[in-house]
């Protein structure tokens, strides 16, 4: 999922609560999801899925040999290049339509009609894996797409912002080299995704690399991150392992634009609406971050402490004596731990994680328009989450996770109005069970914000079937739930249905 925004101060009293009706709707498709009988999964499905039904002889696999194409043995170190290359990839279409009719300001006086088709596009992948001598290995990815969408709307309905972010992207992927440096110690050089942490939802101890969150709640946050280019070593003894990472890149969260309907109210119709920060650019100027990470897995729990000196991966708007200026970085420092512990059919787990001199805005009443009378601060957070899942019959999976945010030497400054409040509670129930022999993975999520759910939500309804080895269709339901017009609140009208068909090679 995405990266949640801290709530700010609770809605004022006699606020709708349109949450409810949402996880009401979550827990009765849940139910339903239970409720489906093995006989029928096992009797009248067979029937449906006959002709996937069809036996074969893994043995006879065995009798296959595979033989190196006569084009690829014509080439130089053809029997090389089959033996120790791989190139694999996907190419995809999706399409996402919002069924409700909305405007976003496009940040220069006018508004932009996001009713309809908003994305139709058409996405490619490509991974190349190199096996080097002395068990090193070298893997590269590339990935891209272009949305005709902007085509079929009219490109013009839209600013630049827009366009430059949504339109097209050409952009790489992990790119490292990896292998051992002794029995025990690896080394990886390169662009790497590095998943700290235990949440599936929510980002606690998980601060290596930044995410490209341009379309919030589509997916989870497996599927956000970008990679940063470090150095990355491991090393293992027994139950033990541990990881120390330099980052020399900089690199920030891919954000919506100005002129996105994906841009708070609050911020689209004030005087800051086209300066909402965006910069996914990257750089290896300045002092390096440093993280690193201790693990010890044993029979039925694991633990891990984690410390890290790096980047805010989204930045924030600073003010340098009136005019607004944006804050290329900011350093902050963490020390965390998390753990899991199973007893049965049951998972507990946890994080916690210490985060200083963190950048948040304030109000600074005392600023008169058209200045935008914002002041940043650096303040100290503890970060808290926990959770529990379920692993129930015919692989049905319950989790529910619930994360408090809490900033610490709050209030501040007393004329100052801090844009947060002292508490963030973020909440996120998950269901997934399978179908059709694993074929049909059905997966809800919902996430609140706030305690009282009062700061709005998603909900999501996803599926993903495969068709054959190499073909898959997967589609969803995307709700927003209203709230205060600063977070996912603000995206009340952005509800939509997506699907995608890909091709793996």
């Amino acid at each position: 999922m995405t990266k949640p925004i801290v709530a700010p101060h609770p809605s004022p009293e006699g606020t709708p609560f349109r949450a409810r009706p949402i996880f009401v709707g979550l827990a009765l498709l849940g139910l339903l999801l239970v409720g489906v009988s093995p006989s029928l999964a096992e009797d009248d499905l067979d029937d449906l899925m006959g002709g996937f039904d069809d036996e074969f002889d893994v043995a006879e696999l065995d009798e296959l040999e595979e033989e190196i194409p006569d084009w690829l043995e014509a080439l130089p170190f053809g029997d090389i290049l089959y033996e120790r290359v791989e190139l694999s990839g996907s190419i995809a279409v999706g399409g996402v339509w919002n069924y409700l009719s909305h405007t976003a300001a496009d940040s220069h006086g006018g508004r932009t009609d996001y009713a309809g088709l908003s994305r139709l596009d058409l996405d490619g992948f490509l991974q190349l894996d190199v096996q080097l001598p002395g068990e090193w290995q070298i893997r590269a990815e590339a990935l891209g797409w272009y949305d005709f969408a902007y085509r079929v709307q009219g490109r013009s309905n839209y600013n630049g912002a827009v366009l430059d972010v949504y339109e097209w992207q050409v952009d790489t992927g992990e790119i490292y080299v990896t292998g051992p440096l002794h029995e025990n110690v690896d080394l990886t050089v390169g662009r790497k995704i590095v998943n700290w942490g235990r949440s599936d939802t929510f980002r606690v101890v998980d601060v290596v690399n930044p995410l490209d969150n341009k379309e919030p709640g589509l997916v989870d946050i497996e599927d956000l991150r970008r990679p940063k280019a470090m150095l990355k070593l491991d090393a293992t003894a027994g139950p033990w392992s541990a990881q120390l990472l330099v980052i020399p890149e900089h690199r920030y969260d891919r954000l919506p634009p100005p002129g996105s309907d994906f841009i708070p109210a609050a911020f689209a119709t004030s005087p800051i609406g086209g300066l909402v920060p965006l910069d996914e650019r990257s750089d290896f100027s300045g002092m390096p971050g440093f993280a690193g990470k201790i693990d010890g897995r044993f029979s039925g729990w694991d633990f891990s402490v984690y410390a890290a000196y790096v980047d805010e991966s989204s930045r924030v708007l600073d003010v340098d004596a009136g005019p607004i200026v944006q804050s290329e970085t900011n350093r902050f420092g963490l020390l965390g731990a998390a753990g899991n512990m199973t007893r049965g059919a049951w998972l507990l787990k946890a994080e916690i994680a210490w985060l200083s001199n963190l950048h948040l805005l304030q109000i600074d009443p005392t600023i008169m328009l058209p200045a935008p009378p914002l002041r940043v601060r650096d303040r100290d957070r503890l970060d808290t989450m926990v959770g529990l899942e379920w692993y129930g019959p015919d692989q049905l999976t319950v989790a529910l996770e619930i994360v408090n945010r809490h900033l610490l030497d709050h209030p501040g400054d007393p004329i100052l109005q801090d844009f947060t409040a002292q508490d963030g509670f973020e909440s996120a129930i998950r269901v997934s069970r399978p179908f059709f022999r694993e074929r049909l993975d059905l997966t809800l999520l919902a996430i609140g914000l706030g305690e009282r759910l009062q700061d709005g939500g998603i909900f999501r309804a996803s599926g993903e079937f495969e068709l054959s080895d190499s073909w898959k269709i997967e589609g969803g339901w995307l709700v927003f739930l209203g709230g205060p017009q600063i977070t996912v609140g603000g995206f009340d009208s952005n509800d939509r249905v997506y699907t995608e068909l890909k091709y793996s090679f």
